[in-house]
């Protein structure tokens, strides 16, 4: 298992991040600084900061031939192991108490709820659905894979530690961050996958991912639907947002060499429907 390439300075990345979520909200004209003032622009860089977008670092190689459906749907498998573990090391790391604790305290959490109320313990059952969805989109994905005669990619070794399980405000500031990236990267793939019934139930995963996102806006004190149109990601560029949060993949990295060698088989491109 060898350490993935890393061109630029972690730190960096971190903070440059912002200038990459202001442009995919450029339609709105907001960037992570929410309107109430909850996040503010320090906190919003370490929380977004993880995600920031290394376009032709680590996966600028390109293969000649176009990518399958298979490699389609391992890149969104790729995503969705990484969504899974976050929630699974999250919600091990802080219980019911410590979501309680910070919601008390927080009162622009706090006013996001019915009748001004938001629930430390609520909130964090509904993390418990959220990794549970995570979870089965995993499952299904691998199943798919399979029965097309494909291999599925396996779990990778992440940090969140730095950037997400400092408090639970970071936790639930960059869970706010990873369903709108995800949403983002569905919408850039799913013109890639060829076979009808798969572009259908790819769909089915980018809206339950849009509703995630929509709850973690809200209670993260931003509009749960900012716009009429979500920004479409090329599925390369993802590849490069996601990054920082990964330590290590084994190699070979399920049918493909590397994870670089996944991500150098996706699209750089977005496909209009």
């Amino acid at each position: 298992m060898n350490r993935l390439a890393r061109p630029l300075a972690y730190e960096k990345r971190m903070s440059d991040y912002m200038s990459e979520r202001t442009y995919l909200d450029e339609n709105e004209g907001r960037s992570l600084t929410s309107r109430r003032g909850f996040l503010t622009g320090s906190a919003a860089a370490l929380a977004g900061g993880a995600l920031m977008a290394v376009p032709g670092a680590a996966f600028a190689h390109k293969t000649a031939e176009p990518p399958t459906d298979v490699d389609m749907l391992n890149f969104a498998l790729t995503l969705e192991h990484l969504e899974a573990v976050f929630y699974t090391q999250g919600l091990k790391k802080f219980d019911a108490k410590d979501f309680s604790e910070f919601f008390k305290k927080n009162r622009a959490y706090r006013e996001q709820g019915i009748n001004g109320t938001l629930e430390g313990e609520e909130v964090r059952m509904e993390f418990t659905i959220l990794r549970e969805h995570e979870q089965t989109h995993v499952d299904t994905l691998k199943s798919v894979i399979r029965s097309l005669g494909g291999k599925p990619v396996p779990e990778c070794r992440y940090n969140f530690e730095k950037t997400a399980f400092t408090s639970v405000g970071k936790f639930v500031a960059v869970a706010r961050v990873l369903e709108n990236t995800g949403v983002t990267a569905y919408d850039g793939a799913i013109g890639h996958i060829e076979n009808a019934k798969l572009l259908t139930a790819g769909a089915t995963i980018a809206t339950v991912e849009a509703r995630h996102a929509a709850y973690l806006n809200l209670i993260n004190g931003v509009q749960p639907f900012p716009r009429a149109f979500d920004k479409a990601v090329a599925p390369r560029k993802i590849c490069g947002m996601v990054e920082p949060f990964i330590v290590s993949c084994p190699e070979p990295y399920g049918p493909y060499k590397s994870l670089a060698d996944l991500c150098g088989r996706v699209p750089n491109t977005v496909r209009e429907l």
